[in-house]
């Protein structure tokens, strides 16, 4: 073996490991081990052998999935997607018979046909959730405030560890 073909797999294997070689490069390192008898590789550069082996041996293990041409399926996802839609929508409108604007309010499991029950429970249920979000609010600034105290306090803070640190 050259010297030149030594030092030149050397800088590569460095290379390689420092994850700078192209595939072409990472090629040649394995033709290199592929061609040159084991006897024959020096001694600073032998025992990549097995693992440059090692990664030819499983290649062969290895099943790589083959890669289905998009060409037959693509369309036929479009159209199954644009079918699911219609029917979709063809069967809300079939299948709604709510035609009226009417109001319907549900109690203890009986439909209430009173259209103004209906307005005022649901004025009542609005104005609770009115007053929750009122509450929610005042927590929230209180929160505010808190959080401009602590900002204003914090410099303090540095202030007293380091006057603690003197201390000592």
């Amino acid at each position: 073996m050259k010297r030149e073909d030594y030092k030149e797999i050397e800088m590569l294997i460095e290379k390689y490991f420092n994850a700078e070689t192209s595939l072409e490069e990472e090629s040649r390192i394995k033709d290199y081990y592929r061609a040159t008898p084991h006897a024959e590789i020096p001694e600073a550069i032998r025992s990549y052998s097995e693992m440059f082996g090692f990664f030819e041996s499983e290649k062969s293990y290895i099943d790589v999935p083959v890669m289905r041409s998009h060409s037959f399926y693509t369309p036929m996802l479009r159209w199954g997607t644009v079918a699911a839609a219609a029917l979709l929508l063809v069967g809300f409108f079939l299948f709604n018979t709510g035609g009226d604007n009417s109001f319907r309010l549900i109690i203890d499991g009986e439909s209430v046909k009173n259209s103004q029950m209906a307005v005022d429970v649901a004025n009542n249920r609005l104005d609770k959730v009115n007053s929750l979000m009122q509450q929610l609010n005042k927590a929230n600034s209180t929160l505010n405030s808190l959080a401009k105290v602590e900002r204003a306090l914090s410099p303090m803070e540095k202030v007293n560890s380091a006057l603690t640190q003197n201390k000592q």
